[in-house]
């Protein structure tokens, strides 16, 4: 299977080397001086103790990746949509098209630019990072969860895809309720993503302070109440369980707070502040989460973006 990620930051880069060391063929889209490094030395992976270099194909020109079997799109939500441009009307319609970002509203955005290819969408369950060009580190997790989101030629892709990431240690499963999946990722980004980033101290630090706490439960509780009012099969059960999940994590450094801490835009607007539209779509209060979000805004207002 030849599988293509349109995006080598930490996410895409972490799960590409894993894939190609189990044998799948890869190519990354990449820019920069990332795309310089990965070219010349190759990608120096850190995970569970162990670093290694690989040597992996990587380009700037999007037409190289339309021909793949499987399509990733794994670049940050602030980026989604000036890729997909790129793409638009130049992917074959064998190609399995496949979201991994934060928030919900991707697999809608790739719907509407490509109503006529298969469709799935990704959540990521990880702690990842590029500490430099060509640099990854994974420190936690890794798991992901799949589902069809649109149907086309290539959704029988979908299956093979998923034992390709089991053959690459990924623990990797199909889940037909999509988008519970998706809102099921969004809820633990609500709750820990922002105020990490605000406070500059890990999730699991957030569960040991009784005051953050607090206002992680409340952000995620006004998360569930929107999600149940549109519908979407989620509860009190999944706030506990991505608290007690959280508690057993290492020091994760959340994508926002690397993103505050290298002077990007963070992805605040697709996480906070898609439960603060959903809520005044439905007339419902979501203070905690509109709360969180002003105050990223409010950082970012004071930063120099890059």
């Amino acid at each position: 299977m030849k599988i293509a990620f349109a995006g080598a930051g930490a996410v895409g880069c972490h799960y590409g080397s894993r894939l190609q060391q189990a044998g799948s063929e890869l190519l990354f889209l990449a820019r920069g001086a990332h795309l310089a490094t990965l070219q010349q030395h190759g990608l120096l992976h850190e995970s569970e103790g162990v670093t290694q270099r690989l040597q992996i194909s990587a380009t700037d020109d999007p037409i190289a990746l339309c021909s793949a079997d499987v399509l990733i799109f794994s670049s940050k939500m602030t980026g989604l949509q000036p890729l997909i441009d790129r793409f638009r009307d130049k992917v074959n319609t064998d190609t399995l098209l496949v979201t991994m970002q934060n928030g919900v509203e991707a697999p809608q955005w790739l719907q509407q630019a490509f109503p006529h290819h298969a469709i799935a969408a990704a959540t990521a369950f990880i702690g990842a990072r590029l500490e430099a060009p060509g640099y990854l580190v994974h420190s936690a997790a890794g798991g992901i969860r799949l589902g069809l989101w649109q149907a086309g030629q290539a959704e029988g892709l979908l299956p093979e895809l998923v034992e390709q990431f089991k053959a690459a240690q990924v623990p990797c499963r199909l889940e037909a309720d999509v988008a519970a999946m998706l809102w099921r990722k969004l809820l633990w980004n609500t709750g820990f993503n922002a105020i990490t980033a605000i406070h500059r101290r890990f999730a699991r630090q957030m569960c040991e302070d009784e005051k953050m706490l607090a206002i992680v439960r409340s952000a995620m509780e006004e998360t569930v109440n929107v999600a149940q009012a549109e519908g979407i099969n989620i509860g009190e059960a999944d706030i506990e369980a991505h608290i007690d999940v959280t508690m057993k994590m290492g020091p994760v450094k959340t994508s926002m707070w690397q993103d505050i801490e290298a002077g990007h835009k963070s992805e605040v607007a697709y996480i906070n502040g898609a439960v603060v539209r959903v809520g005044e779509k439905l007339g419902m209060a979501v203070p905690v989460n509109r709360m969180l979000w002003q105050q990223i805004q409010d950082i970012e207002s004071n930063l120099c973006i890059k």
